[in-house]
């Protein structure tokens, strides 16, 4: 008896070495997967920074689609989304900086973060000519990596009212 007693003790000992190390290399799966996500976001708001236009544009799969909420404009495909994300903010805007600020949530491939836009307009608004107005705006994105490492979906909130406010555009 004391012998099936230790053999069911070694057993049950065993098992639960077993189950605690697939859940620990299922976390640790998870977290290296999320750990990419942000990596590429990461690397995405560099090439921001540095105003490399190509390497903005190796980042987008070519199936991307972009949602900007002030303007509640969805953009589809690699070529319409470069350009007009690029107009958007880099165009007018030779000294920009975009920086991740608060919190930052993962989610499988998804990423939410709050992020700051600056730098100093340059050009024209909708025929209005805006010289040296520097700004800085607050905002928050929700990016989708696919499994290549490339953006499939990005989504804008940010704050039209406070931008425009900034570059003195409305009182």
């Amino acid at each position: 008896m004391k012998i099936k007693n230790t053999i069911l003790i070694k057993n049950t000992i065993l098992l639960n070495m077993f189950l605690l190390s697939t859940f620990t290399l299922t976390i640790q799966s998870v977290n290296a997967a999320e750990a990419k996500v942000e990596a590429v976001i990461d690397a995405y708001m560099d090439a921001w920074n540095a105003h490399n236009i190509k390497e903005i544009k190796s980042f987008y799969a070519d199936n991307v689609e972009w949602y900007d909420m002030p303007s509640d404009t969805t953009t589809m495909g690699k070529a319409k989304v470069s350009q007009a994300i690029i107009d958007a903010f880099l165009t007018y805007v030779p000294d920009m900086v975009w920086v991740k600020s608060g919190d930052v949530f993962v989610s499988d491939n998804t990423l939410i973060y709050e992020w700051v836009y600056s730098g100093t307009y340059n050009g024209d608004w909708w025929g209005t000519s805006i010289k040296n107005k520097p700004f800085s705006i607050r905002g928050l994105s929700t990016s989708t990596i696919n499994k290549y490492g490339k953006i499939i979906s990005t989504k804008d909130y940010y704050d039209m009212y406070d931008f425009q406010k900034q570059l003195e555009l409305i009182q």
